[in-house]
């Protein structure tokens, strides 16, 4: 009987590990037929994708406190070979994404004009895409505002307060109080997760000199990181999740709770711009030495996070897509 149990162990041991490589597998074959490189697409999706992601680049630029003129020559470059080759591939230049990218670049060269900066060659690069009308339609760029007070962020209406929060890349020099960062992960805490298992994590760093190895690590924080007060970082763990079904249920929790913790900052008026945890082998590893972090430990998001400057704030536009809704 012993022998038996000890077959049938290593058999169900065996399955699970077969079932954790197939699901690997077959994950890894989709992503790499699917997934863009570069600036190389292959359908009209990736192209918006593409493209929306270097115009987004210039947005964040022109956003920044301290404007740089003639910024983002490496960016614009990727972004407009993207969009000519979208021409040439036969796709619809009047859709949403692309017009937002025209008017990105519109805003771009307006904003050098007045800082004394060339942006003849640009233009030439839109005038040589021969589209027979430039429309517009989408709002890309800037946008101004003015940051609610914390008694009128609470006050506000679901559809309000969702649309009231910005991801900031300008920062007070005011310290931001711990105690109301500490509420705000508290608030998130009420996230769902499968079977209420809550397999997430919030550090707080506040050692500047931790915070700055840390953004050296991050790669999307440049000309604003060195502006932030706290920085969040989220982790999920995989011993919360089960071997054989949830493979990548780590990162949809974590993802939720990500979203929740932006919110709860929203709510207690702490200004925030979330940051991708995407890193390369090498940064990945250096988080995980500079924070000693626990091997199962997944890494979701980091979140910049400070007081919001005084008076009017500018941020980028963000502009969303139009909702995709499938009734079926």
């Amino acid at each position: 009987m012993r022998f038996l149990s000890c077959v049938q162990k290593a058999r169900r041991k065996f399955e699970s590990k077969r079932a954790v490589n197939k699901g690997i597998q077959a994950y890894a074959a989709r992503y790499q037929k699917y997934s863009f490189s570069g600036t190389q697409c292959r359908d009209e999706r990736q192209y918006e994708a593409v493209i929306t992601r270097w115009y987004h680049t210039i947005e964040k630029g022109l956003a920044y406190e301290n404007f740089r003129p003639g910024f983002g020559k490496s960016n614009l470059s990727a972004l407009m070979a993207s969009m000519e080759n979208y021409i040439k591939a036969g796709y619809n230049t009047d859709t949403f994404f692309f017009q937002t990218a025209l008017s990105t670049i519109e805003q771009y060269i307006q904003k050098n004009r007045r800082y004394g900066a060339e942006t003849s060659e640009l233009e030439k690069k839109i005038n040589e895409m021969n589209l027979a009308e430039i429309k517009l339609l989408g709002g890309g760029g800037t946008i101004s505002f003015t940051p609610h007070t914390a008694e009128c962020v609470q006050q506000l209406g679901y559809k309000e307060f969702v649309k009231s929060r910005h991801s900031m890349r300008h920062f007070s020099d005011n310290p931001l109080d711990i105690e109301q960062v500490k509420k705000a992960v508290t608030l998130a805490q009420c996230t769902p997760s499968a079977c209420n298992r809550q397999g997430w994590k919030s550090r707080i760093i506040e050692d500047k000199i931790l915070l700055a190895n840390l953004l050296e690590n991050q790669n999307g924080n440049e000309g604003f990181g060195q502006e932030f007060d706290k920085l969040l970082l989220i982790t999920a763990d995989i011993r919360c999740f089960n071997r054989e079904r949830e493979l990548f249920q780590a990162f949809i929790d974590g993802g939720m709770y990500a979203q929740s913790i932006l919110n709860a900052l929203n709510y207690y008026h702490i200004a925030s711009v979330p940051l991708s945890a995407s890193l390369t082998e090498v940064q990945e590893s250096n988080v995980r030495k500079l924070l000693n972090l626990h091997e199962a430990e997944v890494l979701i998001m980091f979140v910049g996070i400070g007081n919001y400057p005084d008076g009017v704030c500018l941020t980028t536009k963000s502009e969303r897509r139009p909702a995709e809704i499938i009734v079926l």
